[in-house]
């Protein structure tokens, strides 16, 4: 429910009506919340209770950085590690996004775009990177869809999918790696310029931002 935003950054998590609405007893929840905590996604105040955490700014750019070098890296090796089923599940996934951008369909292209990301992530046959990756993307969840709503962005970020996806297939893993840390920068600087907007004051450092070469 976090994920799907139902329950928004800052907002307190009431046990009671959760487990209610999910029709279970409030010990799984109350277990599901440590999970949450140890991920970073919520926050525990004794005698106030759970809450979604909110992320600021600088955090988004120091763990989209971390994104950058971590997607890089996977990229590097999925291109020399392609399989068949990779190829066709990129290329699904892909199909998918293309028809979402079209419809202008924010939550089902995220969804999409996700499964794209981590599928490389899978290819590259690495499970540390799909750990940390797994950690970091839990942590921006709550806000990745941000940038995705902005106007023109779900076209620029569908292209940006597109040279990914070939150079990927070509087997060229150094401009694989290289395409994917400046598609997740671009998309980080997005945000935090977004984030920054709805936060009158809160100053944020620039993304380290290279320009992508031809």
């Amino acid at each position: 429910m976090i994920l799907a935003g139902k329950i928004k950054s800052g907002e307190r998590i009431n046990e009671s009506q959760l487990a209610t609405a999910l029709q279970v007893s409030r010990a799984p929840i109350r277990e599901a919340c440590r999970q949450l905590e140890k991920h970073g996604m919520v926050e525990v105040y004794a005698n106030r209770g759970t809450f979604v955490r909110s992320i600021e700014a600088e955090e988004v750019e120091e763990l989209y950085d971390i994104r950058a070098a971590l997607e890089a890296l996977a990229g590097e090796r999925a291109a020399e590690r392609m399989t068949s089923k990779a190829r066709k599940e990129l290329q699904s996934s892909f199909s998918a996004m293309k028809k979402f951008a079209n419809q202008g369909s924010v939550v089902d292209y995220y969804e999409a775009n996700a499964e794209f990301h981590i599928e490389i992530i899978r290819t590259s046959g690495s499970k540390s990177l799909v750990n940390i990756y797994d950690s970091i993307c839990k942590q921006v969840s709550l806000f990745r869809k941000t940038s995705l709503s902005l106007p023109g962005r779900l076209n620029i970020s569908l292209q940006q999918h597109q040279e990914i996806l070939a150079v990927l297939l070509s087997g060229d893993g150094e401009k694989a790696g290289t395409l994917l840390k400046h598609h997740v920068l671009d998309a980080g600087h997005t945000l935090v310029s977004a984030l920054s907007k709805t936060k009158p004051g809160n100053k944020v450092k620039s993304l380290n931002l290279t320009r992508r070469e031809a």
